[in-house]
């Protein structure tokens, strides 16, 4: 998920919080209820994100995990170690999706 998205996310869930207390202040129950829904939108675009991005990686580190194996039946340390290397690089950026 790009920083971009993780705003857009963030600026959406806001704008719900900003509704509902307003919402809450006036006694307006419909702004109140549209101010949650809107959060809720956030919240699950926000996961679906990261879902997306947690498919993404585990397929880069299966690949990874393929490349170094093959690398180690063929005696091929550069293709071993670029395996690992995207391997390495995938872990970090679920990691980072956290």
């Amino acid at each position: 998920m790009s920083v971009s998205d993780k705003a857009k996310h963030a600026v959406e869930d806001a704008k719900g919080k900003a509704k509902e207390a307003t919402g809450k202040v006036t006694g307006n129950e419909r702004m109140q209820a549209e101010g949650q829904a809107d959060q809720d939108k956030a919240h699950a675009a926000h996961a679906a994100d990261k879902a997306k991005d947690t498919v993404k990686n585990t397929g880069q580190e299966a690949k990874g995990k393929v490349r170094e194996v093959a690398g180690a039946v063929t005696d091929d340390e550069g293709m071993e170690a670029k395996g690992k290397v995207e391997q390495l690089g995938a872990r970090a950026k679920e990691h980072l999706n956290k």
